[in-house]
């Protein structure tokens, strides 16, 4: 259905779009993950197919309903294509393309070899993303259930690890075992560590204090994305305090989220929420959430993106003192006729 949507849009913009993997929108369109070089041609008048390198032809034919085409030499591939336009009649004076997906490179490539005037269709594709269907729904329902789970299995044993590089290790293994893999490189961020947002896990001892466990699994090319705070000591009232303070912004925000309102509108409540700690939260409220781990809509204070019934994303406040401590809780949003939390670990401040 949405490749539909999709060959309508450039039906009235240009002849054909191409789009090439590492493009989310290959895997997207064509309803798989899609691994190795791939292309993704969609005519606006015949009907879509796929080209892949010999190497992944026969898996790629195997899993996707598309007609699948293969081909042998990759550094030949652009001749390749061109020569398969015109044999297949496609026209191809105006290209849609994904240029957020291209590298200069491929780009200068393209207009070389093709010599055609090409649209971008990005903000398109963004759009067409946003709202999920039914089935992407219970694929990122499945997602967030698998990552509840490997969160226990993993928090069951915390007490037993040693460093961030432990705990990181513990939740990719228990995803394996729910056959899923890892949507990003997971943050565990101890005492000091967790001031940096985007902490890079490190093979050294878990410090006291409050540890930002962050990570997200992938199931059938759909994402989860949660973040849970605990706390190695003993903690003091002042601690109990700012860790309610971040939770009551985050309870408040996945309440109050109405369609039609504006992202930035729920992120300025969060910063309110956050009393004099609010310079202290140093990225947006959230994200989409889809085959990639961050989408449409942007929840941020710049943001002019609006809530839609049927979008997915996450609400994630946090406090960053730096030098001293973070504090992040996280969860996956449904929006239906109310916001539905797909997530379901439990706050309360786990002490180890």
């Amino acid at each position: 259905m949405k490749l539909r949507q999709f060959q309508t849009i450039v039906s009235e913009k240009a002849d054909v779009a191409i789009l090439l993997n590492p493009d989310s929108n290959v895997g997207y369109f064509c309803e798989n993950e899609i691994y190795g070089f791939a292309c993704l041609i969609v005519p606006a008048k015949k009907s879509p197919f796929l080209i892949t390198s010999l190497l992944d032809y026969e898996q790629a034919k195997e899993k996707i309903k598309l007609e699948v085409i293969s081909f042998r030499e990759k550094k030949r591939f652009l001749n390749f294509l061109t020569e398969l336009f015109k044999k297949r009649d496609i026209k191809f004076k105006n290209i849609a393309v994904n240029k957020k997906a291209l590298s200069c490179a491929v780009f200068e490539n393209l207009k070389k070899a093709l010599k055609a005037k090409f649209v971008d269709v990005s903000d398109d594709l963004k759009k067409l993303r946003e709202v999920k269907t039914r089935k992407e729904i219970e694929l990122i329902e499945k997602a967030c259930r698998i990552s509840d789970k490997v969160l226990s299995k993993v928090l069951n044993i915390f007490s037993r690890l040693r460093t961030e590089t432990d705990v990181e290790a513990e939740l990719f293994y228990h995803a394996k075992k729910y056959f899923a893999d890892r949507s990003f490189k997971a943050i565990i961020a101890s005492g000091r560590n967790g001031s940096m947002p985007h902490h890079t896990t490190k093979n050294k001892r878990l410090q006291r204090g409050f540890c930002i466990i962050d990570f997200g699994v992938k199931y059938k090319g759909y994402c989860s994305d949660i973040t849970r705070t605990v706390f190695i000591g003993k903690p003091r009232k002042k601690d109990k305090e700012l860790y309610e303070l971040v939770l009551d912004a985050q309870t408040h925000a996945i309440k109050n989220v109405k369609t039609d309102m504006l992202c930035k509108e729920l992120h300025k409540s969060a910063v309110r929420m956050l009393k004099e700690y609010g310079k202290y939260f140093i990225h947006g409220l959230g994200h989409g959430i889809g085959v990639d781990v961050h989408e449409s809509p942007s929840i941020s204070p710049f943001s002019e993106d609006r809530f839609k019934k049927g979008m997915v994303f996450t609400i994630e406040p946090g406090i960053y003192v730096p030098h001293r401590f973070g504090i992040r809780i996280e969860d996956v949003v449904l929006l239906e006729k109310r916001p539905r939390v797909l997530t379901r670990s439990s706050k309360e401040l786990i002490v180890f």
